[in-house]
């Protein structure tokens, strides 16, 4: 479950950017308006979800333009930091050695629900990474299973499809791809 940690222990203001290399590694950070989101190591499902689609989209991907990568942080600004458990971008991106990844630089940021809190995956960041104008959101929900792509129009991301194991989805977007869930849940 994720934390919401409003302010810091030692009550010096809303968390930033700067704040969160002095951390504990042992879980994952994100910064909401300055409100710290503390999440566990995930559940075994998870882990697997997110391999298996990173497996699928690297065998895709074509090299050297794109990269697809765990544990990238989207540097938003000092106030919001997020981290998608995958995300695709040029793989350029790789040579800087800023806080993470600025949102314009992000193809496709994927989310794998998290069970013990779906509405971070399922509302909080859709808004979020609409926002941001990340141009495509997928999220992956093993409850269901389904696989739900987003793609950006008009500010808010608008469905593209809901992909049921058995069901090939391909696009276009963030190069030519075929994802049937089956491979993923």
């Amino acid at each position: 479950m994720t934390n919401p940690q409003q302010m810091r222990a030692d009550d010096n203001g809303p968390w930033t950017v700067d704040d969160l290399p002095g951390l504990p590694e042992a879980s994952r950070y994100e910064i909401f308006d300055g409100s710290l989101l503390v999440t566990p190591a995930p559940a075994t499902p998870h882990v697997n979800t997110v391999y298996q689609l990173r497996r699928l989209l690297d065998r895709q991907a074509p090299a050297p333009f794109a990269v697809v990568t765990e544990g990238w942080g989207v540097y938003a600004n000092e106030r919001n930091y997020y981290v998608p458990d995958l995300l695709v971008a040029d793989a350029s991106m790789l040579g800087g050695g800023d806080n993470g990844i600025s949102p314009k630089d992000v193809l496709l940021a994927v989310e794998v629900v998290s069970p013990s809190n779906p509405g971070n995956d399922l509302l909080l960041k859709r808004i979020v990474y609409a926002e941001l104008g990340i141009p495509e959101y997928w999220i992956a929900d093993g409850r269901q299973p389904v696989l739900t792509v987003l793609r950006l129009g008009n500010g808010a991301y608008q469905e593209v499809a809901a992909c049921r194991p058995g069901h090939v989805w391909s696009g276009a977007w963030p190069f030519p791809l075929s994802v049937d869930p089956a491979e993923i849940f």
